[in-house]
């Protein structure tokens, strides 16, 4: 009896040793479209994996200086941005992204139907609202006057930060820049009659996913189960997303129901052609492509690197779907 006991412990103590704990960085704030992580979590997807997850919320400007210094593992941001901030200083920001959340950018143009603007060659002369001329919302708004043929000067710019829906609804501006899974749903939800551009069709860059760093990556083993993880996080949010709502109430203060119109919004940017060939969280290597030439090409960055720098899926689990087990 006391071997038995003692191998017990000595299997205990093996187990808990093996147990690795990983810092993720997500957004501004705790919000249901994380719950892909956040279900990970309560079902213990990550626990299977030996792993036992911190959740930091923040600023993403905030955030990339830690996981830089090493402070945090992951953080959940813009593809953008690992272009953007690798191609100004390689040796100080050798970010990369290693998994895909949404297949396209979230970004969307959003109006009063009544002001009938209902596409991008609609956009002439009228007033933009942008919550600021920097990161993707700006790459967005120059992906799209470039599909509608438009230069900045045919268009009148506003800058309101964040203000986007009160901006629309007063009549302050004609349209604005905003997220497809975020202004128009809750606007929506108030009976608010809304024409809406989605930004993705214009901006073909990836949409928003994990970034890590080289030296974490050194690590390949303990990426492979993180990422295999929070994959199974997205297949069972698609397939179940009442149930990793629920998920998210223990993470975000004071969820209501009629946040979970912002998840079903979210979950459909979660696949796309090449993750139902693929899997669930792959990143179209030609949308990098396209990324990198519209930043270069709108002179929002300078750089020689090409676009697999950026990026990469070999630690991720192929063929991960939504499908029932």
């Amino acid at each position: 009896m006391r071997k038995l006991v003692l191998l017990l412990m000595v299997l205990l103590s093996l187990g808990m040793a093996q147990t690795q704990k990983v810092r993720v960085g997500l957004g501004y704030l705790p919000d249901v479209q994380f719950a892909p992580f956040y279900a990970a979590v309560v079902e213990g997807l990550y626990a299977r994996q030996g792993l036992e997850v911190e959740f930091q919320h923040g600023f993403v400007s905030e955030l990339y200086p830690l996981l830089a210094q090493g402070r945090l593992d992951f953080v959940v941001g813009d593809a953008e941005d690992v272009i953007a901030l690798r191609s100004k200083n390689p040796q100080a920001t050798p970010f990369k992204y290693v998994m895909a959340m949404y297949q396209s950018v979230p970004n969307a143009l959003f109006s009063l139907a009544e002001k009938n603007i209902r596409s991008v060659r609609d956009l002439k002369g009228k007033t933009i609202g942008m919550p600021g001329m920097f990161g993707v919302s700006l790459t967005s708004l120059q992906a799209i006057l470039r599909a509608a043929g438009l230069k900045e000067s045919e268009v009148k710019i506003l800058q309101i930060g964040f203000t986007q829906a009160e901006a629309v609804v007063s009549g302050r501006v004609d349209v604005a820049m905003g997220f497809i899974n975020n202004e128009p749903v809750f606007l929506r939800e108030k009976g608010v009659k809304l024409n809406v551009i989605p930004a993705g069709p214009y901006n073909r860059s990836p949409g928003n996913g994990v970034i890590t760093t080289d030296r974490v990556l050194e690590n390949p083993e303990r990426v492979r189960r993180f990422l295999a993880a929070s994959q199974e996080g997205l297949a069972l949010t698609l397939r179940e997303p009442m149930r990793a709502f629920e998920a998210a109430r223990r993470f975000v203060p004071n969820l209501g129901q009629e946040r979970m119109a912002v998840l079903q919004a979210s979950i459909r940017l979660y696949e796309s052609p090449y993750t139902r060939q693929h899997g669930l969280g792959f990143s179209n290597p030609q949308a990098w492509v396209s990324s990198l030439n519209l930043l270069k090409s709108t002179g929002r960055i300078q750089t020689d690197l090409p676009a697999s720098t950026f990026y990469t899926n070999e630690f991720l689990q192929p063929g991960v779907q939504a499908r029932m087990p």
